[in-house]
């Protein structure tokens, strides 16, 4: 029994290790979960006695629960819970006996009492408060994480708290050495037993997790337990019956648990058939362990942590330029004006339209002011003196009006932002009669359309 439990419990593990690498996922679970439990199934006292036979018994428990999760996978489980074992023990036929000091009718003389059962049967069962301690594992079923598995394994602490036994024979035949006997029909006894205190458990619980709703989970699954410490009760100072000082006018019987009692000084079970006497201190059984396996539910209470997120860095990011957006612009301004005066003075040389180096440090500057000022749509007016006929001046002054615009296209300013028109000698601003007159009215100007 013992292997068959330990190969179990490692093939479980193994499989519960290849399920977490395919299934491991992050799901929100309650740190503290409580929770209150039942179990029941097989639930005995493991021991083995010749010549009789042995029956398991059913027991059940309950108690309360602990989960501390230490993240979505992994919880410690503990808690307090009692457990009912049973097991019962039959025989066609058992003797027993006990040295005893007869009173004085015998003359003090020692001799022995020895009690023959027929039909013998005997059940025992005891009580023990256990405490928990097993490492939790929890695979979420679905994303929404309303249902796990879960495998708990590591083991329980027991401590016996009570123990009890009864005894029934279809009849006794009681006898001395000195005494044919005595016949009795039907027995019955029951007494308490008092098991070794402590016990030591190897645990293993698996099975689904469901959620019912806000902070309430149900627990479904099977468990198993087996007890790892002999647990044998204290050994009783009498023999298995003692029938008293005076067998002949007694029938008030005493016994103890066939657990606790020493084989009879002579005589053992037996199925069917006399035995020689033979003189035997030695228990009826050497080693009682636990071994239970069952259903058990859980109905737990807990509420789902929040999640906390780690905080996400990220750069600065560079603030945007936000370019003041420019004033209507309806007219050219007056350094502007300015410029074109200056380059117009050094524009062209007399009578022709080629620019000259001089002009286009003022050109520049106008350049700059047009790709500061995308939406405006300029008209470039050339204008010539009077010298020369009006066709030859018409001409002069749209070539010169070109050159300008054409210096502005080359220097990143849109085409269709620009026109240019030539006015010859027909808009003088000064008197033509003089040579800076005639100067003046040599120029090219700017006009805004928009």
């Amino acid at each position: 029994m013992k292997k068959q439990f330990f190969n179990l419990l490692a093939i479980m593990f193994i499989a519960t290790m290849a399920m977490q690498q395919l299934h491991a996922q992050t799901n929100i679970l309650p740190q503290h979960e409580f929770t209150i439990n039942a179990f029941g199934g097989l639930s005995t006292l493991l021991y083995k006695i010749d010549n009789a036979t042995v029956k398991n018994g059913i027991g059940f428990g309950g108690g309360f629960g602990y989960h501390y999760f230490f993240n979505d996978q992994w919880a410690l489980v503990t808690g307090l819970d009692v457990a009912l074992y049973k097991a019962s023990v039959s025989a066609d036929r058992m003797r027993s006996g006990q040295y005893d000091i007869a009173s004085n009718n015998y003359d003090g003389v020692e001799f022995l009492f020895e009690s023959t059962f027929t039909k013998f049967e005997e059940s025992q069962d005891m009580w023990a408060l256990q405490v928990p301690i097993m490492a939790q594992l929890m695979l979420p079923l679905d994303e929404q994480a309303n249902s796990h598995f879960f495998l708990a394994f590591g083991g329980r602490l027991g401590y016996a708290i009570a123990g009890n036994y009864k005894q029934s024979a279809q009849s006794v035949m009681l006898s001395t050495e000195y005494w044919d006997g005595m016949h009795l029909d039907g027995y019955n006894e029951k007494g308490s037993v008092k098991f070794s205190a402590f016990n030591a458990m190897a645990a293993i619980e698996t099975g689904f997790r469901w959620k019912l709703g806000g902070s309430t989970s149900l627990y479904t699954g099977l468990y198993l337990d087996y007890g790892l410490l002999d647990i044998k009760p204290e050994r009783s100072k009498e023999a298995l019956y003692n029938t008293g000082d005076h067998p002949a006018i007694s029938e008030e019987f005493f016994s103890t648990s066939i657990l606790a009692a020493h084989a009879p000084d002579y005589g053992e079970i037996v199925n069917g058939q006399q035995v020689n006497f033979i003189r035997n201190e030695d228990r009826y059984t050497d080693k009682v362990n636990t071994f239970a396996a069952g259903i058990k539910i859980k109905l737990a209470f807990g509420s789902a942590k929040k999640k906390s997120i780690p905080p996400v860095f990220e750069p600065e990011k560079p603030k945007p330029v936000v370019k003041p957006v420019p004033a209507k612009v309806t007219e050219v301004p007056q350094e502007i004006i300015q410029s074109m005066i200056i380059l117009s003075n050094t524009l062209f040389e007399f009578d022709k339209f080629n620019l000259t180096a001089e002009a286009v440090v003022e050109l520049d500057k106008v350049v700059r002011w047009l790709n500061n000022n995308p939406a405006l749509k300029v008209e470039i007016e050339g204008h010539t003196d009077n010298v020369g006929t009006a066709e030859y001046n018409q001409r002069l002054s749209q070539d010169r009006a070109k050159s300008v615009h054409d210096y502005f296209v080359n220097h990143g300013v849109q085409a269709s932002r620009l026109s240019y028109r030539g006015y010859g000698l027909t808009r003088p601003i000064a008197d033509n009669a003089t040579a800076e007159g005639r100067q003046q009215n040599r120029r090219v100007e700017l006009k805004i359309e928009n």
